[in-house]
């Protein structure tokens, strides 16, 4: 697709970037608390999970639109020519149908989650409410990528494939 690059950050990363910046600070605080003090700060255990669960949930955006996430480009390169733009928009269709679908349900997670978390004096929601946030965005980016990839002829579907299993910037 023409807004995959492996090299460019865009706007859609900075939230990972920064998830995963914070995760490492709250994971060296724990080390060092626990090994250099010998005194454990207690919540940052907890802390550390809900923000691994935002980097992967965060992070999965910017996979999405650069197509890295993990599908089984040979079954492309093994079926006829005028086959590899229906495959494409099916496997897309399911995707937008799939990730809306998750969206739902996390929305539906986050207004009936009532529970707290344990060391810290926050609603649980606030996490269920991240994760449904970017569901919806992983929704709008693989729409977007159905209308693009609607838009393409089978060769530009199997040459975009080829250049991405090969590690190639599109251009």
């Amino acid at each position: 697709m023409s807004d995959r690059s492996g090299a460019r950050m865009q706007w859609t990363d900075i939230p990972a970037l920064v998830l995963f910046v914070v995760l490492a600070a709250v994971v060296l605080l724990q080390f060092l608390s626990r090994y250099v003090l010998n005194d454990s700060v207690a919540w940052t255990e907890e802390i550390a999970r809900y923000l691994l669960i935002g980097v992967a949930y965060a992070g999965s955006i910017s996979a999405l639109r650069k197509g890295e996430h993990i599908f089984l480009e040979v079954i492309y390169r093994r079926v006829p020519l005028a086959s590899v733009k229906p495959l494409a928009v099916l496997v897309d269709l399911v995707s937008v149908a799939f990730h809306a679908a998750v969206t739902l349900l996390a929305a539906g997670l986050t207004l009936v989650a009532d529970r707290r978390m344990i060391s810290v004096d926050l609603p649980k929601s606030i996490v269920y409410g991240f994760v449904a946030i970017t569901l919806l965005a992983t929704t709008i980016v693989a729409a977007r990528r159905l209308f693009t990839r609607a838009g393409q002829s089978s060769e530009q579907i199997l040459r975009e494939i080829e250049q991405s299993a090969a590690g190639e910037e599109l251009v």
